[in-house]
């Protein structure tokens, strides 16, 4: 392979490396919007966590996105903040069911869709 080839094929792993990372941020923020309008939520401010709460320090993977957001929750009327965890451990891939909750100031913490306790 003489150095042109080796250039072009460098240059297409790097964009090829980069597109999909930039569409694992979209599908991230797509899954963090429907998540907020599936349960009625106002999505006011979210941010990626790249430092996290103690609880979900050891037991988050490479593959799963952290968002801190600040939601108004329609049925109760107030303002609340939680800590979202998007993606499956091993694959990161993002559907419905890989949403988990920590709300933050509560004792309950739930999965996105099944109220089950996942953190201590």
């Amino acid at each position: 392979m003489n150095k042109p080839q080796f250039l072009v094929l460098c240059f297409v792993v790097v964009a090829l490396a980069c597109y999909l990372g930039y569409r694992h941020i979209v599908n991230a923020r797509a899954l963090l919007q429907e998540w907020a309008d599936a349960n009625d939520y106002k999505l006011l401010h979210a941010s990626r966590a790249f430092v996290m709460p103690w609880g979900m320090w050891f037991s988050t993977s490479r593959y799963q996105v952290v968002y801190h957001v600040a939601v108004y929750d329609r049925s109760v009327k107030r303002i609340r903040s939680a800590w979202l965890r998007l993606g499956t451990y091993w694959t990161g891939s993002m559907n419905g069911d890989a949403i988990e909750v920590k709300w933050e100031h509560e004792d309950r913490t739930e999965s996105a869709h099944s109220g089950d306790a996942r953190w201590p």
